[in-house]
């Protein structure tokens, strides 16, 4: 098994300047070590392209169904869906579509649920939407991503270094979302893939 302590790190610093030979590079190595199987990765792909469930989340709304006939809601709602490119409006990607609204529902309450209202966005753009995530949208990567991507190419030997490139990335969740990430290095240490210096906190 081979290490990933220096694998990456003549790669460019920034996730945002891998070419897609890097982000191969990258895969190729956790088949290789089998942290992942092909068939793990294009099973979780498969998934993430499945499109968005608009006939529970959009067509059963009752503020939906109440523009249109009785059992009208869903041929209409499939046909605005089927019209759509497939992509998110912001991005472009196919992945993990969902339904989101051009003007917001927490502006225009149910007024906002309308077909013309809709546009399909990736789930990270639709989060970084929300008033909650006000820091959104300054990651290349999701979150969730981002805590791996950190993880696997600047292999940080402490949890505290580990903490640190997470805040330096601009992530700003709870700690505890790094702690639990940090199970991940701790892992792999146990199959002799990871290196942790024994001043870790954790």
């Amino acid at each position: 098994m081979e290490k990933l302590e220096d694998k990456f790190q003549s790669f460019p610093n920034s996730d945002k300047d891998w070419s897609e030979n890097d982000w191969k590079k990258l895969l190729e190595y956790l088949v290789k070590n089998k942290l992942v199987s092909w068939k793990d990765i294009a099973s979780a792909l498969l998934g993430q392209l499945n499109p968005p469930q608009v006939g529970t989340s959009i067509a059963s709304s009752k503020s939906f169904q109440s523009h249109f006939p009785p059992r009208k809601t869903w041929q209409n709602v499939r046909s605005w869906f089927y019209k759509q490119n497939g992509t998110c409006i912001d991005c472009g990607t196919r992945l993990d579509l969902q339904a989101d609204h051009v003007n917001p529902r927490q502006f225009l309450g149910d007024s906002a649920d309308t077909l013309d209202n809709l546009v399909l966005r990736c789930r990270r753009h639709n989060v970084d939407r929300r008033p909650s995530h006000k820091n959104g949208g300054k990651t290349f990567l999701t979150s969730s991503s981002a805590l791996m991507w950190i993880l696997f190419t600047r292999t940080p030997k402490t949890y505290q270094e580990f903490k640190k490139l997470c805040r330096d990335y601009q992530l700003t969740m709870a700690d505890i979302r790094f702690q639990e990430a940090w199970a991940m290095a701790r892992w792999l240490e146990r199959k002799n893939l990871y290196t942790i210096d024994k001043d870790s906190t954790y």
